[in-house]
């Protein structure tokens, strides 16, 4: 059974949103209380920087402190922070000062020193009493090597988000309600993007309410990069407030995906039994085999071939080796700001996210055609 078949029979847990289904995944309190991750980005770098020898441009180091600095410089609302510096790791007397000084709930991210490649960022989220970021940070391999950021966190936030904005201005936006935005990251919804240029909203999500939209889109308006956002309660206001800004190519080179968009919600589709549609998310065309996959299929490396057509529920970085031989991807889940997305974009493979059914469509050894700047796949005839 495949994904929009699983939800149908209550398999997998998941809620209307509009015309689209948001995926409940269960990994992880779904409030991301106390929730420690490693960065699934960086993850996809290090798996392509070990496996063939590149890095990605997009996966430079993420310091909180220097993020904050840069939003504060353009004028968008954004946590406080305090860091200890690498070499300066805190006593508890000044781990306890420093969260004091920010609040709760709050959050920890742990940079290591950049020259040490072999070491993660880590991060510890939601975070309301101060023991238990002490025991997280005292934990960490390589402690002194770490710069160790402390930042308010939301509370109870209503929806979080990414954004993408072209040199031109042209913005897509995605969300995903409550605190879920790891799932977003990681292309375990289908996305409902807002579309907008300089002078407009384009296309409104069916996620949060126009007005919330409205007021993101006059923040983010004459600002151009990649940047994440949430909307919660800090210093007892309810704001969005952003978390992450990054100004590297490969997250805004999106003039070609923001036309792609515009396109496939205005335009007529074909519709008939060999043809399914789904969101651009990198341009190009392809045609070949398909493989139909899980993100968990118990020997997926054996079976792509280089030049088949992956199609899947959606990707994550340990289908790295076999997405690098793929003419084209296909996903039934994720968006277009998705880090599987952003991977495909850089690696110049053409990808199509949100068909909610390709592999309930389309079986392994099928001919298919694939056209990524439509977001369409088509059973070769």
């Amino acid at each position: 059974m495949q994904t929009i078949r699983l939800i149908k029979a209550g398999k997998i847990s998941a809620q209307r949103v509009g015309k689209n289904w948001l995926i409940d995944i269960d990994l992880v309190d779904a409030n991301q209380v106390a929730f420690e991750k490693t960065t699934s980005l960086q993850k996809w770098n290090k798996i392509i920087r070990e496996k063939f020898n590149r890095s990605l441009e997009i996966e430079k180091s993420k310091d909180r402190e220097l993020i904050y600095s840069h939003l504060h410089g353009i004028g968008l609302p954004h946590e406080r922070c305090l860091a200890f510096q690498i070499d300066n790791f805190p006593s508890k007397k000044e781990f306890e000062i420093a969260i004091n000084r920010i609040g709760f709930p709050y959050w920890i991210s742990a940079v290591p020193n950049p020259e040490l490649s072999y070491l993660n960022r880590l991060s510890k989220l939601r975070l309301y009493d101060v023991n238990s970021g002490w025991q997280f940070v005292n934990k960490i391999p390589e402690k002194k090597n770490y710069k160790i950021i402390v930042s308010q966190y939301p509370d109870n936030p209503d929806f979080k988000g990414t954004a993408l904005i072209s040199l031109n201005g042209n913005g897509i936006v995605e969300f995903i309600t409550g605190d879920r935005h790891y799932i977003l990251t990681r292309g375990f919804i289908l996305a409902d993007p807002m579309l907008f240029n300089q002078d407009k909203i384009i296309r409104f999500s069916k996620t949060i309410t126009v007005s919330e939209q409205r007021e993101l889109y006059n923040l983010l308006r004459g600002i151009y990069g990649h940047l994440e956002f949430q909307h919660g309660e800090i210093d007892n206001k309810r704001s969005i407030t952003f978390f992450d800004y990054n100004k590297e190519e490969a997250y805004i080179e999106i003039d070609k995906i923001w036309e792609d968009l515009s396109n496939c919600f205005t335009q007529k589709r074909r519709t008939d039994k060999k043809t399914i549609y789904g969101l651009p998310a990198s341009p190009g065309k392809a045609v070949g085999r398909c493989v139909v996959l899980h993100h968990e299929t118990v020997g997926m490396f054996n079976k792509v071939q280089k030049g088949d057509i992956i199609i899947s529920d959606t990707t994550t970085p340990e289908m790295t080796p076999i997405m690098t031989k793929a003419a084209a991807i296909v996903t039934d889940l994720g968006g277009v700001t998705s880090h599987a997305a952003i991977v495909c974009r850089e690696l110049k493979i053409p990808a199509i996210v949100g068909t909610r059914e390709a592999t309930d469509k389309f079986r392994t050894g099928q001919r298919v055609q694939v056209d990524a700047d439509k977001g369409m796949i088509r059973l070769d005839d």
